[in-house]
């Protein structure tokens, strides 16, 4: 059995394809949702035509959005699954196998913790990706870091990726894939849906990533960034909850310029619509 272990946005997006590919060739596999954007790929999974998911770790059907509230998620099934070993091998991971783990969020290293708590073998998809600074970002670094140690297949998505790994001399098994699977989720998107953009020439702008929202002095600089932008081009702010919420928190959201066209978070084919219309984008984050 394949498992596909998902918790975020972003891995949802790029493990869709995946997902997708497995179902094309009749090939059996199990979707975990771990629910830490619980709200955000109940969304997605309709927008890419996916089943819901085989198994919920979270009952609730909102984000978490706060790292306190992340820490507690993550420690309290990372709990159980050590705890409890018949629900982990009942409910979680019925049948050997192996498991597909994405990226470097809360969700790859909780996946990585329970797949080998279960006795399962784990394979890294987006395996390799460094900045060779410990805390920055983090905790990503350190738990892609973590994972890649422990992962028994662990592919790499460019050349520079191969070479980080074999650098490493890790245990698991280097397999080079040709791309990342976000251009698949692109593809898909393009073909399934359309979007109506704005006619004049405009700038997209989003900001979602905690070191810098949470950050009053970095969050400042992004709202005199996107004033200044402001000033000579249409600009079109897409903003996500947290985003909002630390704006009103350091009461930066009355700064930003009345000529800012702000939108809640879109639909991801009406955003990529946005994206592939806009004259250029701003963004603290690569997985737009």
């Amino acid at each position: 059995m394949i498992y596909c272990f998902i918790g975020t946005k972003a891995q949802l997006i790029k493990m869709a394809p995946v997902m997708r590919e497995l179902r094309q060739r009749h090939l059996p596999f199990r979707y975990i949702d771990s629910g830490q954007h619980a709200a955000i790929t109940r969304e997605l999974r309709r927008v890419f035509e996916l089943p819901e998911p085989d198994v919920c770790l979270r009952d609730e059907v909102r984000d978490i959005t706060s790292t306190r509230e992340a820490i507690r998620w993550y420690l309290r099934l990372l709990w159980k699954s050590c705890v409890d070993r018949a629900w982990l091998r009942r409910e979680v991971f019925p049948e050997e196998g192996i498991c597909l783990i994405h990226g470097d969020t809360l969700s790859t290293l909780l996946g990585l913790q329970m797949a080998r708590s279960a006795g399962l073998k784990v394979a890294h998809v987006e395996a390799g990706l460094r900045s060779f600074h410990w805390l920055d970002p983090f905790p990503e670094e350190l738990i892609r870091i973590f994972c890649m140690k422990r992962a028994n297949l662990l592919f790499a998505p460019s050349a520079e990726a191969e070479a980080n790994l074999r650098a490493m001399r890790l245990p698991g098994q280097v397999v080079r894939v040709e791309g990342n699977t976000v251009a698949d989720a692109l593809r898909w998107i393009e073909s399934a849906t359309g979007g109506l953009t704005p006619a004049e020439p405009f700038v997209l702008a989003t900001c979602h990533r905690l070191e810098t929202i949470a950050n009053r002095r970095r969050l400042s600089q992004v709202v005199d960034l996107l004033n200044r932008v402001a000033a000579t081009r249409s600009l079109i702010f897409v903003v996500h909850g947290p985003t909002r919420h630390y704006l009103r928190q350091f009461g930066l959201e009355a700064r930003l310029s009345p000529v800012i066209i702000i939108k809640d978070l879109l639909d991801y084919g009406e955003f990529i619509a946005l994206l592939g219309a806009a004259q250029f984008v701003l963004s603290d984050g690569g997985s737009i």
